[in-house]
Order: structure tokens, then C-alpha cells, then sequence
């Protein structure tokens, strides 16, 4: 079975300090934590005629690109959301740190809950926080704010500049729910994706009669493990309550 060793910070260094000349220098700790994550396959296949794909390479060149597109949906919906169990990834919204309503003010909006979100992370002194993961949903009804003149809060719409909410990317995509978040951070040192195997797409008649029946099997699949070495440097949470 492949395994990634690695180890996770569980205590981070403390600051230096003032030392007089000549004097015994403060010692400092640093408590690791061993942990391993297995490397997971993702894969798909589809028969096909062998004629047909002779025949049509119109075809072929569409199931070439298609069957990559849903192994990667599929890499996306395991990075964020994989329970870990099985032959699933452990994700990263798993692994967060769940947000802490408490003390939002009246009638906050979800835009200040990524700004809390944001605090709680630089709070912790965790690593400083890079992107936003929403669902296209959430946000256009950010997006679509306005103000008491009826001025579009986040810029005017005929801008062209790419999706950021206090400095952070905006990644917008299906594959969390509606009503979700993640505020996190791209930093290697908070999480990794090891790649053991890149995107293949291999054709065979190597399946069952195939071969007689001059069918051909058509896989695509990928193999890589997450690595997560910092999980307080990612926050999630809902946007229940906001207005």
C-alpha cells in the first residue's frame, strides 16, 4: 500500500528574545506530530467501438478531453470534501477549523463573515489566508450587493478584474455547497498535493472478448495523495444568519 509520511506542527516555535552579551541563550521547542495519508486512485472508463473511433475523430477527441475533465471534478470534490475513509482523501473542510459565530455583529453580511473568518485565522497566528472557496451562488449574491445609493459594493459590474475579497482569490465552484465556505491558505507549508501519478488516458482491448468484438476500453485516472500539515491555517463554515 502506498503511503506519504510527513509530520504536522502540532506546537510552533516560540519568538526569539532580547539576550545580554555573553549570556546562556533561550532554548526553544518545536513538537511534531507523524502522520501519513494513503495514495488514492481516481479513475473512470467507458467502452467504445474501435470502428466508431476511427471512424469519428471528432469523437475520439471529445471523449479524450471530457474523461479528463471528470476525473479532475472528481479531484476537486476529494480535495475539499473527502471524509478520509475508505479509499476517499481526506480533504481540506474536514480538517479546518470549523467558524465561531459568536460576537458577529447584528445583521452582518457574508461578506463579513469571510472578513471574520479571515481575523480568526491571523488570530491564531496561523499561516496568513490566500483564497475563498464559495459556491457560484454565494458569490453573485455578494457580488450583486449594493449600497444605500444602489452602488454596487464590490465594484462596478462592467470592471474586468479577477474575483478577490480582502485580498484573497475567489474560487468558485460547485463542488462546495451552497452556504459553505473556506478560507484558507496555498502555502506548501499549510498543505500539499502529492502527485504519484499525472492524468492518463489509456486505451486497450485488454477487457473481457474486447478483443474479438473490436471494442476498446478507454480509462482515465490519476493517483496522489493530500497532505495537510497546517489545518488551523483553513476555517470553515456557513453563512447562516447573515444577512
Amino acid at each position: 500500500m502506498a503511503i506519504v509520511d510527513f509530520v504536522r506542527v502540532q506546537t510552533p516555535l516560540s519568538i526569539a528574545s532580547p539576550v545580554p552579551e555573553a549570556s546562556t541563550k533561550p532554548e526553544n521547542q518545536l513538537q511534531f506530530q507523524s502522520l501519513s495519508e494513503k495514495i488514492r486512485t481516481l479513475a473512470t472508463w467507458i467502452p467504445a467501438s474501435k470502428q466508431i473511433l476511427d471512424d469519428m475523430t471528432e469523437l475520439a477527441g471529445f471523449i479524450q478531453s471530457s474523461m479528463p475533465y471528470y476525473v479532475n471534478l472528481a479531484e476537486e470534490l476529494q480535495l475539499l470534501s473527502g471524509d478520509g475513509t475508505g479509499e476517499n482523501l481526506h480533504g481540506l473542510i474536514p480538517q479546518a477549523a470549523v467558524f465561531n459565530p459568536v460576537g458577529m455583529p447584528s445583521g452582518h453580511t457574508m461578506i463579513d463573515v469571510i472578513g471574520a473568518a479571515i481575523e480568526a485565522i491571523e488570530v491564531a497566528k496561523e499561516l496568513q489566508p490566500t483564497f475563498a472557496v464559495l459556491n457560484p451562488a454565494d458569490w453573485w449574491h455578494m457580488k450583486l450587493m449594493k449600497d444605500t445609493l444602489g452602488r454596487y459594493i464590490l465594484g462596478d459590474p462592467q470592471s474586468v478584474a479577477p474575483p478577490r475579497l480582502f485580498d484573497l482569490d475567489v474560487v468558485c465552484t460547485t463542488s462546495i455547497a451552497k452556504g459553505a465556505f473556506l478560507v484558507g491558505s496555498g502555502n506548501p507549508t499549510a498543505s500539499e498535493i502529492r502527485d504519484r501519478m499525472e492524468l492518463t488516458v489509456e486505451v486497450s482491448t485488454e477487457h473481457m472478448d474486447f478483443f474479438v468484438k473490436n471494442l476498446v476500453a478507454i480509462r482515465a485516472e490519476k493517483r496522489l495523495a493530500l497532505v495537510v500539515k497546517r489545518p488551523g491555517s483553513y476555517v470553515t463554515g456557513s453563512f447562516a444568519g447573515a444577512a
